[in-house]
């Protein structure tokens, strides 16, 4: 292995001085940071907002409910009927309520069909979690009132000890005699909703970069392949054997990605899980690129192949859309994709990276082994001397 370091040497000097590398190195980060900047700031960093359009009279505990569930999601701005017209018909509110001059008549009343009207623009998404909020809040109202009648119905309590009674129907329940909600991901890792779109941007971002690493893994191997057919290399081959002449230019190619993977990735959130997960990442389609590059027919068939990479690595993994939520069947290709893992070791599940490193490991060791054997003598051809 004394011929590693003078041609591992030779071939990163060699890439460093290809305009192809350095276009590559250039187009990654850009990639990155030009989608980071061209996503509008508002919609990646504030949240949904709704506006509320309150009665002349009433209203005021309604309002206050709303309040409460405002946040980091979605938030609820409170104003009238002509200003949320504008802002809904804008698209800088997502949607508006508008409640009716009668609304505390009509709560007291519990008639709750219709009670809201709720105005929606051409892009207008997230109403349907909109109007559940609302539900609420219209049933933490109404249900002392509704406490009441069924208290009344049943013969548990009387009119004259409603009056004792009430305190109780306002209490709050304890936390451990509440019905509570906990979201989990579809792999059964818990999911928290103010992570939701910083975790859907981070996910686009490094998926986009996994593939154009592939890509230039993929250009690698053809490298190879072409070197390996060259005069210099099918001399060098029969005394050095493949492997150990391909394992140093591999390394070379692989550096300039790992650096450029690298730079592209500090547009992410969680940089430093994606930075590292590029290790065995390039390891496994490494070791790919080596199997392609033995045999011509594979790395000659690549230039027509390549240009289906970036549309089949976002359909087959999580990047844009998990496709295994409406195909189940899907299910077990797109769980083990490299690109699949890659993301989820991003996420820092160590033992989808130990999957991707183990992979590319074995595939290593499987083609050590072949050439091991074929190299190997098959008997003595001469025969005992006289």
């Amino acid at each position: 292995m004394s011929i590693f370091l003078p041609l591992f040497k030779s071939s990163l000097r060699t890439q460093l001085a290809s305009r192809r590398t350095w276009l590559l190195m250039l187009l990654l980060p850009l990639m990155t940071f030009g989608t980071k900047a061209l996503l509008p700031a508002r919609e990646v960093s504030t949240p949904v907002q709704v506006g509320v359009v309150l009665p002349e009279e009433g209203g005021a505990d309604f309002w206050a409910c709303l309040s409460a569930r405002s946040g980091l999601v979605v938030t609820f701005h409170q104003a009238d009927g002509d200003r949320a017209e504008r802002q809904v018909a804008a698209g800088q509110w997502d949607c508006a309520l508008v409640l009716p001059e009668d609304f505390e008549d009509r709560l007291a009343r519990r008639e709750v069909e219709e009670l809201f009207i709720l105005l929606t623009g051409p892009g207008s998404t997230v109403y349907p979690m909109v109007r559940e909020t609302v539900s609420a809040c219209v049933a933490e109202l109404i249900s002392p009132g509704m406490a009441e009648d069924y208290l009344l119905d049943s013969g548990i309590g009387s009119e004259e000890e409603l009056d004792s009674l009430r305190p109780r129907l306002q209490e709050v329940l304890l936390e451990q005699d509440r019905v509570l909600v906990s979201m989990e991901t579809v792999d059964g890792r818990p999911l928290d909703p103010l992570t939701l779109a910083d975790s859907g941007v981070s996910g686009l971002l490094s998926g986009l970069t996994a593939i154009l690493l592939l890509i230039w893994v993929l250009l690698a191997a053809m490298d190879l392949g072409r070197w390996l057919d060259s005069p210099f290399a099918r001399r060098l081959a029969p005394l050095r054997g493949t492997l150990p002449l391909l394992l140093p230019r591999l390394g070379a190619e692989l550096i300039p990605a790992l650096c450029a993977g690298a730079l592209a990735l500090l547009a992410v959130e969680d940089a430093p899980a994606c930075i590292l997960s590029l290790v065995p990442y390039l390891l496994f389609w490494g070791a790919a690129a080596l199997v392609l590059a033995r045999r011509s027919p594979l790395w000659g068939a690549l230039p027509a192949q390549v240009p289906f990479v970036p549309p089949l690595g976002l359909l087959l993994s999580p990047v844009l859309l998990d496709l295994s939520l409406l195909f189940p069947a899907l299910g077990p290709v797109i769980r083990w994709m490299p690109i699949t893992l890659y993301l989820r070791s991003c996420g820092g599940s160590l033992a989808d990276a130990l999957v991707l490193a183990a992979g590319g490991l074995a595939i290593l060791a499987l083609v050590w082994a072949l050439e091991a054997k074929r190299r190997a003598p098959t008997g003595d051809m001469q025969g005992p001397c006289p």
